[in-house]
């Protein structure tokens, strides 16, 4: 009999999982947000059931502690179920909104996984993350919570190696299934018709099965695979096919202006100085958000000294309330001919071994600051009709990132959005770049091995690259051969790939 723990465990694929495990006798512990008097089914008593609400941060805390009165010392099987989503416009989905379902669908499942491993390790054991086949393809409806998803399936990637041998750990997709969060989005059956979609009972046995399999992921149900086949070895005809379907975007600034203007975050130093020197150089205004307002002003004056324009803006982009006072001051630059989301951190260690707030921070500026950000822009008319979109992702999205798990995950969540948003954004263009190793100071404070540096990418190179690839209208680019090997290695021959990063990069933290 295992000890098994699910997540958004009181209706829809949740609730069907714990009936189908309850038939077979196992031990269960189901935690929901409902009240436990609004129960009526005999799964749920004290023994079994744990009320937390995943979107809040004392969460994990109440389910340890749940289970410390339990007396139960050992999780065998941990299930990541609980979920919310979102449907309409990208640009339209309020900030708070946005926070909220990356909370629920990304933050709280690392917060628990990280919570719980004691748990989990003890007796060896196993963690499911229920993902879903968005994440394959562009969901511009549901952009926020594809990216989500991505993020959650990069994290657990990256986990997975850190944790091989001791925990298992399995990313599950389902497809499109009957459950009742497709009315609580918002959703009408003359949108979406969820009647013809399969039952959560028949999801969740074909979950189980996959979960007894132990694949390190697995999609269910032969529609989702060949769509997700399609989605990643075949963007080139599925892209533009779903661009057609979706409603566009459109920006309608009340003024135009004879100078360019490129809107940078993190442009202070780096990747993000190198590329404000080089758009500067081929005549855009610099507008750069920084934090750091000492090389914000040795930038400035670089710029100044090859004739060229630029406002830096001092600020901490993973607050609300620091967004909130930056957007008044981007007003007078507007409209903004190009964004380019640049600013990033990363934590790194074994995951287990981190704090988790520096973790979570990654996340903040790395993934929720870029979509609070665009959503912004849109919605002021901030951006020319044609404005284009640069969004930094990593290599790791092809290759993982064992020692990063969390930097991995954001940094995955911001390319399926960017895909997303290029589906919706016709008149304009969405670029996704994946820098591999670069020669900056970033990447000599992460890396657990900085004697190679020579053979990094200088920043100027990557800055001289991605202005060649925007400027091209080009949907992605990884710069350098060798980050281009790497990138088909990864996507080929993930497993190998994994196992090399774990050598190189896990095994000299």
């Amino acid at each position: 009999m295992a000890t098994i723990l699910i997540t958004g465990a009181t209706d829809g694929i949740g609730l069907a999982l714990a009936r189908q495990y309850y038939a077979k006798h196992h031990r269960l512990i189901l935690v929901g947000r409902r009240p436990f008097a609004q129960h009526t089914d005999p799964l749920f008593t004290p023994e079994t059931y744990c009320q937390a609400d995943l979107s809040e941060p004392d969460a994990t805390d109440k389910i340890a502690s749940w289970l410390q009165q339990q007396q139960i010392n050992q999780i065998d099987l941990l299930i990541h179920n609980a979920g919310t989503g979102y449907f309409g416009s990208l640009v339209e989905q309020p900030l708070d909104q946005i926070d909220e379902l990356l909370t629920v669908n990304l933050h709280s499942p690392i917060r628990l996984t990280h919570r719980l491993f004691p748990w989990l390790n003890h007796g060896q054991g196993q963690v499911v993350f229920i993902s879903s086949v968005a994440t394959a393809v562009p969901t511009p409806e549901y952009a926020v919570y594809g990216a989500s998803k991505a993020a959650l399936e990069g994290f657990a990637r990256s986990l997975r190696v850190e944790w091989q041998g001791k925990i298992t750990v399995q990313t599950i997709r389902p497809g499109a299934t009957r459950t009742g969060m497709h009315k609580k989005i918002g959703l009408t059956r003359q949108q979406l018709d969820w009647e013809k979609f399969p039952s959560a009972e028949k999801v969740a046995s074909q979950i189980m099965k996959a979960i007894a399999g132990k694949r390190p992921s697995t999609t269910i149900g032969l529609g989702n695979k060949l769509l997700s086949g399609a989605g990643r070895n075949g963007r080139f005809l599925l892209d533009p096919f779903v661009q057609k379907q979706t409603p566009q975007l459109s920006s309608d600034p009340t003024q135009q202006r004879t100078t360019p203007a490129c809107l940078i975050t993190g442009a202070a130093d780096g990747i993000g100085r190198a590329l404000a020197l080089r758009y500067a150089q081929a005549g855009f205004r610099i507008v750069g958000i920084d934090i750091d307002t000492a090389k914000a002003a040795e930038t400035q004056a670089q710029i100044a000294a090859i004739g060229g324009k630029a406002r830096f803006i001092s600020g901490d982009l993973s607050h609300h309330n620091t967004l909130e006072t930056i957007l008044p001051q981007l007003a007078d630059f507007a409209p903004f001919n190009c964004v380019i989301h640049n600013a990033g951190i990363s934590a790194v260690g074994r995951f287990e071994t981190i704090p988790l707030a520096p973790q979570l921070a990654v996340l903040k500026l790395n993934l929720h600051a870029p979509l609070w950000l665009t959503a912004d822009l849109f919605q002021h008319n901030w951006l020319t009709s044609n404005a284009s979109f640069v969004f930094l992702s990593s290599l790791s999205y092809f290759a993982s990132y064992p020692g990063a798990a969390v930097y991995a995950a954001s940094k995955d969540g911001l390319a399926n959005y960017a895909r997303s948003l290029q589906a919706a954004w016709r008149s304009g263009h969405s670029l996704t770049v994946f820098p591999g190793p670069t020669r900056t100071a970033h990447a000599r404070r992460y890396s657990p091995d900085n004697s190679r540096e020579d053979g990094r990418m200088p920043p100027e190179a990557l800055a001289a690259a991605i202005f060649r690839a925007e400027q091209a209208d080009r949907s992605r680019l990884i710069p350098g051969g060798q980050n281009k090997l790497m990138g088909l290695a990864g996507h080929l021959l993930p497993g190998l790939l994994e196992q090399g990063m774990k050598k190189v990069i896990l095994e000299k933290l």
